[in-house]
């Protein structure tokens, strides 16, 4: 059994079902199986795998020179958006936009009850909030939510500061 072969036939068609391969190259899918076992297919089925996939023959039959002849495969979608994500990442990486992994993370919710805390004053609790998000506070905004600050309970402030960002995400 030529493993060699199989695996080149395998990386050829994207590791593919048998089924698959066979209705690509429109033969029987018995044909096909017996390739997966070892058998060489006849020169005609080889120019036809060579055809459809893109390979060389001398890559696909002996694994020399390069995988495709003069053109590249083609390719499904889900590997193209795999690539294409894998080329943003290596641009971002090589233009040093992102220095560590944690740049690259989701930053979970603001914790808005932790500034009320640290600055029990709704407009600093804003402008924290639009930093975390990379963004500039709007400094004359939410007078109106915040009349009447110092009677509200810790609840309605909380309350207070998600309504006005909620409305001013809206707006800007």
């Amino acid at each position: 059994m030529n493993k060699e072969f199989i695996n080149r036939l395998n990386q050829a068609f994207d590791n593919v079902s048998m089924a698959d391969v066979a209705r690509r190259l429109r033969i029987p899918h018995a044909t096909v199986r017996n390739y997966y076992q070892g058998r060489l297919p006849a020169p005609e089925v080889l120019i036809k795998i060579a055809n459809e996939t893109g390979v060389s023959l001398n890559w696909l039959l002996i694994g020399t020179g390069e995988r495709y002849a003069g053109h590249i495969a083609p390719i499904g979608l889900g590997r193209f958006i795999e690539e294409k994500i894998s080329e943003i990442i290596d641009k971002k990486l090589a233009d040093g936009d992102v220095t560590e992994l944690s740049d690259v993370d989701f930053r979970g919710d603001f914790d808005v009850e932790s500034a009320l805390i640290e600055f029990n004053d709704p407009q600093k609790v804003m402008n924290a909030w639009f930093k975390y998000e990379g963004r500039k506070y709007p400094a004359d905004y939410g007078i109106v939510f915040f009349r009447g600050w110092e009677t509200f309970s810790d609840k309605d402030k909380a309350a207070a500061i998600r309504d006005a960002k909620r409305v001013l995400d809206r707006s800007i």
